[in-house]
C-alpha cells in the first residue's frame, strides 16, 4: 500500500538522475557524453524536486506537524544536507588554494580564483545560489539545487499549519504554487521555461516540490484501482512511462522548453507508475545495485563538479586523451566518482547524520 511502503523503485532513480547530471557536465568528448540524451540530462534535476515533494509527503502527512515538529524537519535536513556540502566546497576550495601555490611552476590555463571567484563562493557558501544573490556556476555549480531545495522545505514548513491531515487542501495549496510559479516565469519571461534565469531558480524548485506532493497524493487516490491490474500491464506501464522520458529529454528544444510544464508532467508520470512498484522494471531497479546507488546520490550529485574538474586538467590537459582513449578514461571516472561516493556516504552524510543526532 503506498500509505505505508518505501518506494525502492523512487529510490534508484534519485541515483540514475545524479549520474544523468554527472554525464551531463562532462565535456562533449565521446558518445557516451555526447549523444542527444545525456547532452540534454541536466534536466533531470526536476526530477529530483519533484521525487523531494512526493517522498517528504509521504513521510510526514501523518505526523502532528506541531512547533516542535516543525523545527525538528528543519534540524532533519539540514543535517542531511550541510555536512556533504560544506566538504565538496571545501575540497574545492582547498584545490584553488594548491593552485594558487603552484601557479608559478604548473602550466593551469586559468589563474587561481579567477574562474572559481570569491564573489559567488560565499552565496554558494550560504545556499543562496538558488535566490537573486545567484553569481555563476563556478565552484561547485549544481548545489544551486540544495539551496532550491532549502527553500522548498521551509515552505512545506510553512504550508503546514494549513494543509497537513487535509488531503484535498494540500492538493488546492501545491496545485495553486505551482501554476503561481509558471505564471511568474510568464509575466517576466513570456515563457515557461523555468531555467531561463537562474536568479530565481528557487521558484523552479517550488513548483517541481509542490507537483511531487500533488502527484503523491493522485497516487493515493488511484492506489486501490492500480491494485486491480495485471503484473503484465503494469510492467507496460512502466515500459511507456520510460520510453516517453528518454524520447522526451532526447527531443529537447527551445519549443518544448518554452512549455517546460510538459517535461514536468512527465516526470511526475513516471514518479506515478513506478511509486505502484507493480511491474517487472520496478522490481529490478530493488536489486542491491540500485538501492546502492540511490544511496549514494546526494553524494553523487555534490561529488562529480570536482571529480570533472581534476578529470579535465589530467586526462584532457595534460595526457590530451583522444579516440577510444576517451571513453576508457570517461568510464573509470565514472567508476572513481561510485567508489569515492560510497567513502563520502559512509564517512561525511551517514557519521554525521548520526552524530549530530547524538
Amino acid at each position: 500500500m503506498i500509505n505505508s511502503k518505501r518506494f525502492f523503485a523512487l529510490d534508484a532513480f534519485r541515483g540514475i538522475a545524479a549520474l544523468l547530471v554527472f554525464l551531463y557536465h562532462m565535456p562533449d568528448l565521446s558518445i557516451l557524453t555526447s549523444n542527444d540524451f545525456c547532452s540534454k540530462s541536466g534536466i533531470f534535476v526536476d526530477l529530483f524536486f519533484i521525487l523531494s515533494g512526493f517522498v517528504i509527503y509521504h513521510n510526514y502527512k501523518n505526523k502532528s506537524f506541531d512547533q516542535t515538529m516543525r523545527l525538528t524537519f528543519i534540524k532533519k535536513r539540514l543535517k542531511r544536507l550541510l555536512p556533504l556540502h560544506f566538504y565538496t566546497l571545501f575540497v574545492l576550495l582547498g584545490l584553488e588554494i594548491i593552485k594558487y601555490l603552484s601557479y608559478d611552476y604548473l602550466p593551469f590555463s586559468q589563474a587561481p580564483f579567477s574562474a572559481n571567484s570569491w564573489d559567488s563562493f560565499w552565496p554558494q557558501l550560504l545556499l543562496v545560489n538558488s535566490t537573486p544573490f545567484f553569481v555563476d556556476f563556478s565552484w561547485n555549480g549544481p548545489n544551486w539545487s540544495i539551496s532550491a531545495e532549502l527553500i522548498s522545505y521551509l515552505f512545506f514548513v510553512l504550508t503546514s499549519v494549513l494543509s497537513f491531515r487535509k488531503l484535498q487542501i494540500s492538493f488546492l495549496i501545491s496545485a495553486f504554487v505551482v501554476g503561481l510559479g509558471y505564471l511568474f516565469f510568464y509575466i517576466n519571461y513570456d515563457t515557461f521555461d523555468t531555467t531561463i534565469d537562474f536568479n530565481f531558480s528557487f521558484i523552479r524548485g517550488l513548483i517541481g516540490f509542490n507537483l511531487g506532493v500533488c502527484t503523491y497524493i493522485i497516487a493515493s487516490r488511484c492506489q486501490m484501482i492500480y491494485k486491480k491490474i495485471s503484473k503484465t500491464v503494469a510492467t507496460l506501464f512502466e515500459l511507456i512511462a520510460i520510453i516517453s522520458v528518454i524520447s522526451l529529454v532526447s527531443a529537447i528544444n527551445p519549443e518544448i522548453k518554452d512549455n517546460f510544464y510538459i517535461l514536468h508532467l512527465v516526470f511526475s508520470l513516471l514518479i506515478f507508475v513506478f511509486s505502484f512498484e507493480g511491474g517487472i522494471l520496478s522490481n529490478m531497479f530493488k536489486l542491491s545495485g540500485f538501492q546502492n546507488i540511490g544511496h549514494w546520490s546526494y553524494s553523487i550529485y555534490l561529488n562529480h563538479f570536482f571529480l570533472i574538474a581534476i578529470f579535465q586538467m589530467v586526462a584532457v590537459k595534460l595526457l590530451k586523451l583522444q579516440g577510444a582513449w576517451i571513453l576508457i578514461a570517461e568510464n573509470v571516472l565514472l567508476i572513481i566518482l561510485l567508489f569515492y561516493s560510497r567513502i563520502t556516504y559512509n564517512r561525511i552524510e551517514r557519521r554525521f547524520y548520526n552524530r549530530l543526532n547524538k
